[in-house]
């Protein structure tokens, strides 16, 4: 027992002489024992979800804003890309329209989001339409012209006529007529518009018809019917 004050220095010095001061300071810190969760890496990308537009669908007019929601709930996000047919990326900020080069039409829309760590989701994809066309304007009357003036056609007194508006894509927003010289009409029926009892009491034996048709996009449409009425 005489010996063992010995051993125990000895063997404190063995220790010491291989663990430097820092060393022995980290492994006797308190902060050693706790989770350091400042550490943590986040290595999820985010989720991107390109936004429906007012009609429901993915339709756009020429001054439909594009639109997404994104999901990143940890780093923050960093940038989204998006590109239409063969065009290339254009980053995102929620402003920008599609360009106005695109003819009305179907196409692929690609997207993706990058987070402030870099990750980057899979590139995703929807079928969106471009509609720049107005609604359709068809006129049929009740008989057939009885003759042609000058490539005008000439019906029979009496003769009735319906005008039908119709859009394949989007509602019809607003309707309007014109006969002759006279005032703009606005229609209240946005797809059926029956204007015999209007001709019965034109005097005129010329009548030129405008009809003005708009869609929801506020793309618009114009047909001009021209006959001769025989009086």
């Amino acid at each position: 027992m005489e010996n063992s004050p010995k051993i125990l220095i000895i063997l404190i010095f063995l220790f010491t002489s291989f663990c430097s001061p820092a060393q022995l300071a980290l492994e006797n810190s308190p902060a050693t024992s706790l989770s350091d969760t400042s550490l943590k890496s986040d290595l999820n990308p985010p989720r991107t979800d390109l936004l429906r537009t007012h009609t429901g669908d993915f339709i756009y007019g020429p001054a439909t804003r594009i639109k997404f929601k994104i999901i990143e709930e940890e780093s923050g996000l960093e940038t989204t890309y998006f590109k239409v047919d063969d065009l290339p990326f254009m980053k995102s900020d929620g402003r920008q329209m599609l360009p106005h080069d695109l003819a009305d039409g179907e196409y692929k829309m690609l997207y993706y989001s990058v987070d402030k760590q870099g990750n980057q989701e899979q590139i995703r994809s929807d079928v969106i339409y471009v509609d720049k066309k107005g609604p359709d304007i068809n006129s049929s009357f009740n008989d057939a012209p009885v003759s042609f003036e000058n490539g005008i056609p000439v019906f029979p007194e009496g003769v009735t006529l319906m005008i039908e508006v119709a859009d394949k894509k989007v509602d019809v927003q607003k309707v309007s007529y014109q006969i002759n010289d006279g005032l703009k009409i606005e229609s209240s029926d946005l797809h059926t518009i029956d204007l015999s009892e209007v001709l019965s009491k034109i005097e005129e034996e010329t009548i030129k018809i405008e009809v003005r048709a708009y869609d929801a996009f506020y793309n618009i449409s114009k047909e001009v019917i021209e006959f001769k009425l025989l009086k």
